[in-house]
This record gives structure tokens, sequence and C-alpha cells, in this order.
């Protein structure tokens, strides 16, 4: 490519080798991650008491508090 590229160039690019949306970059086809830490607004499930920091535990956020480590 030439410093004067265009975007129809890198479009022309990607449509020679089509990949597989059903893989990540690493070639593995699992489910996609969960996060393992939120921040923002929350209402921790447990305790009943809002939070800015959220953990996961056992599927849901919950706050560092109510955390299993």
């Amino acid at each position: 490519m030439t410093d004067d590229a265009t975007l129809s160039d890198f479009a022309a690019a990607d449509e020679e080798s089509p990949t597989d949306a059903s893989t990540d970059a690493d070639g593995s086809t699992g489910e996609a991650s969960l996060s393992t830490y939120a921040w923002g607004e929350y209402m921790c499930p447990q305790c009943e008491q809002s939070t800015n920091r959220a953990w996961r535990d056992d599927g849901g956020l919950v706050c560092p508090d109510c955390k299993s480590w």
C-alpha cells in the first residue's frame, strides 16, 4: 500500500480473506467472557446497599463486602 491509501483499499483487502465469526482472534470457539469487575452505580443484591464498585460472584455483580474471596 502507498501512503495515499483509501478506505476502499482496506475494504477490498477484508473481502478477500473472510473470517469465521464464530471464532475469536486466537481461534477458540468459546462463549463470550464475562467481566469480573464493574464500576458505576450498582445496588448489591445480597446486602441491598448501593456501591460504585461491583465484583462478579456466582453469576451476578455484588459489592466488595459481599464478594466471597
